[in-house]
């Protein structure tokens, strides 16, 4: 009786008739979608909301756990030891700062940007985090280049484990690459990545000590007479663009939809607004965003905002308030459409699969108001993913999509637009190097748009020089490629790792991503990468200072601060942590 209590309260003060429907359809519709917690043969909405509560409430007590042990040393969620609980994610935004001290010209930081609702009124609340993880390489080679865009947002909605997680570990894949894969480092020399993880903290702590509340909004009771389940604000309806509409929002302080007393009156809000708004440029914004509301921001605007949340494996972009296609529709199909080829999602845009409306939401703000592309992600198929899953699934369906996005930022209007290097191969020979490479409009494009049918007009690559750098004011004009093949001497080269970027351009004129890759002179041949990444599982023995050890803890202790590097020269360690220890070269 109490459990049945519990799910009658759940489900009118969880959810509305809007979001039943919604994620009936998004689980339904989506191609990738398990329909198990959506069974169509439930005649009402009640019994629908009761199976997809079952469901979850089966996952807490029964589920299987899958855990990778890279985890391990965070606090993680009961019963989801995939996932870091809010401790944790704060103690690994604290380990990649101090991480990427050992790893020259990376720069990871982080910043408190504001207070969360019970932080505000009493000391039991949470300081709103974000981090920033960019590289310095372009600087350190006496060059300057203009920096793409990517804001990532997760956790807005307690009740979504995977967000959080998916985020926390592309990020951390970033850091682990740079310097040692090719497209990472380039990617990150060249965008400045930020993220909040924990965008509604408050709620996520209760969450995660009760996993049967499904708690959704913040902690601000705003003078409410509901339950305590029920109070609070959905952050994700506060957002001050568009706000207050009755058609995707409520005024109903119980609702789950509840939009606050004002725009952006929400402390969570204020603190990512305020902070969105010093990163991406001013100079890009509209005067009256909500007068010029249809006026294009155009292909050279910068920057891309994610949200990302669960569930639903489906990708939604403005407008969402209503069902109006915005000014710069082509380009927010041309990169949904890219992005879809790495996840396999669905849309939900105007005329192209929209399910409801949502007022005072992130993405139709990041739009509205900044210019920046901003996108809502639906991971997988539950609130409460398994952890078998999230492995399985959700990382590999979304890592791709996110490096690709990040490869577009500096303009994310144009990019996608342009074609794709689908391949491509280094070989040296003595002093010649030889490149090969495919380019494709249509390759990573799974729905046939307009922007996705032209030729490939040529295609350019460019030795040791990213073509967005400038170099004593002027920037590379790059070598182009003949029968997609071109050989070069490279007798002036030093010897050691070079990189070759390269970029095709369509029949439009529109040009593409850039795709980077390593190569070694003196006949080595191009690196291979992924051997180079330090064990995260693995340690060594170390009889001399009688310890156990493993990477993490040796790249905290060599380099600069230098009191073991001696370990280095140990074959087992070196084995162990090539990176760390500068040994990709000979192990490779």
């Amino acid at each position: 009786m109490k459990w049945a209590m519990t799910l009658l309260e759940f489900l009118f003060l969880v959810y509305d008739e809007t979001e039943n429907q919604r994620l009936h359809q998004l689980v339904n519709e989506s191609p990738k979608s398990s329909r198990d917690a959506h069974d169509p043969s439930h005649p009402t909405s009640m019994e629908l909301d009761l199976s997809l509560t079952q469901d979850l409430h089966n996952q807490i007590t029964d589920h299987s756990e899958h855990s990778s042990s890279t985890r391990l040393q965070y606090t993680t969620i009961p019963n989801y030891s995939c996932y870091k609980n809010l401790e944790g994610t704060f103690d690994w935004i604290d380990d990649m700062v101090d991480r990427s001290l050992s790893i020259p010209n990376l720069i990871v930081t982080k910043t408190d940007i504001g207070d969360s609702f019970l932080k505000e009124q009493s000391s039991d609340g949470y300081d709103m985090i974000a981090m920033k993880v960019t590289g310095d390489g372009v600087a350190a080679a006496g060059r300057s280049t203009e920096k793409g865009i990517l804001f990532l947002m997760t956790g807005i909605h307690a009740r979504e484990l995977a967000p959080p997680e998916l985020v926390s570990r592309w990020i951390e894949d970033m850091i682990d690459g740079y310097g040692v894969d090719a497209e990472k480092t380039a990617i990150l020399d060249h965008t400045e990545i930020y993220a909040v993880l924990q965008s509604n903290p408050d709620g996520r702590k209760v969450l995660e000590g009760d996993l049967n509340s499904f708690r959704r909004k913040s902690l601000n009771p705003s003078g409410g007479s509901c339950s305590p389940g029920a109070l609070g604000v959905d952050l994700n309806r506060n957002f001050p663009f568009r706000w207050g509409l009755n058609s995707g929002s409520s005024s109903n302080k119980c609702s789950a939809t509840y939009r606050g007393q004002s725009a952006g009156s929400e402390p969570e809000v204020q603190a990512i607004v305020d902070f969105c708004e010093a990163i991406f440029p001013n100079e890009q914004r509209k005067p009256n965003p909500e007068q010029q509301i249809q006026q294009a921001y155009g292909e050279d605007a910068k920057g891309i905002f994610f949200d990302i949340h669960s569930y639903g494996e489906i990708i939604i972009y403005p407008w969402g308030h209503e069902e109006k296609k915005t000014g710069d529709d082509g380009s927010f199909k041309a990169l949904a459409n890219k992005l879809k080829h790495f996840n396999d999602y669905g849309f939900s845009g105007p005329d192209n699969g929209y399910l409801y409306p949502a007022s005072g939401a992130t993405d139709d703000w990041a739009y509205g108001t900044l210019g920046a592309l901003g996108m809502t992600f639906e991971l997988g198929n539950t609130f409460y993913q398994d952890c078998d899953y999230f492995e399985r699934n959700i990382i590999s369906d979304n890592f791709s999509a996110f490096t690709y996005a990040a490869k577009t930022s500096t303009a994310p209007y144009r990019i996608p637009k342009g074609p794709d290097i689908t391949s491509r191969s280094i070989s040296v020979s003595g002093d010649s190097l030889t490149i090969r490479a495919t380019a494709s409009d249509s390759a990573y494009a799974t729905v046939n748009y307009p922007n996705s049918q032209q030729a490939v007009a040529e295609v350019h690559a460019f030795i040791d020089i990213h073509p967005y750098d400038e170099q004593n004011g002027q920037t590379p004009s790059g070598i182009r490629l003949s029968e997609q093949s071109i050989t070069v001497d490279i007798s002036t080269l030093v010897d050691g790792k070079h990189t070759v970027y390269i970029q095709a351009t369509d029949g439009d004129g529109y040009v593409g991503p850039v795709a980077a890759t390593y190569f070694e002179k003196e006949g080595f041949g191009p690196t291979p990468t992924p051997a180079c990444k330090d064990s995260t599982s693995e340690t060594f023995q170390v009889d001399i200072i009688d310890m156990e050890q493993g990477c993490f803890w040796l790249s905290k202790n060599v380099g600069n601060e230098g009191r073991f590097n001696f370990l280095c020269e140990l074959l087992v360690v070196a084995l162990t942590c090539p990176r760390t220890c500068n040994k990709c070269g000979v192990f490779n």
